[in-house]
């Protein structure tokens, strides 16, 4: 795992939250068209298989999670392709891990990060945390880290709810 990144975030209350964000495998070869496949070829038992790769390469002891959530891509791209696929395999690491996952992020925004350059990118996607109750470590999935746009949009609406610690995980890396 080359993509590791730490570091503390403050709190509108001026707490420090610990975040990670991992990405897991370069985003060439197998676990390219995993991810390929699941997004653009419908083969939903790939969320399976790059799930196994965030929990089979993670020492989870390392981390404090109580729940399971994911990255939501644009309403568009979901009714195109009939799923929304870092949800598929967010569904199958709180299975692997033996935690619960629920729907904590919505999409503020339609701007589908498809296509854009870095600049665009780190502009968008824009997040709206649901309020996370007891449980406050997170583990935000997505299929793949490109520039941490997104889960540094993730990071930022979790931090505005509430969340004690993020861990961010993509099984993919560009970086």
């Amino acid at each position: 795992m080359e993509l590791h990144r730490t570091e503390t975030v403050r709190s509108n209350t001026g707490v420090l939250i610990l975040v990670h964000i991992l990405g897991v495998e370069p985003h060439e070869g197998h676990t390219r068209e995993l991810v390929l496949g699941l997004k653009y070829g419908k083969k939903r038992q790939n969320a399976r298989l790059l799930a196994d790769i965030v929990v089979d390469s993670i020492n989870w002891s390392d981390f404090n999670v109580d729940v399971v959530t994911w990255a939501p891509t644009t309403s568009r791209h979901q009714h195109e392709r009939g799923m929304d696929h870092a949800e598929l395999i967010a569904r199958h690491v709180g299975v692997l891990l033996a935690l619960p996952t629920k729907r904590l992020l919505r999409r503020a925004n339609t701007v589908s990060q498809t296509g854009l350059d870095r600049d665009d990118r780190l502009v968008s996607p824009e997040f709206v945390a649901r309020p996370l109750g007891r449980q406050q470590n997170v583990l935000v999935i997505d299929d793949v880290v490109t520039t941490e746009a997104t889960f540094r949009a993730a990071i930022r609406a979790l931090v505005e709810t509430g969340a004690h610690s993020i861990v961010c995980v993509a099984p993919s890396r560009t970086v």
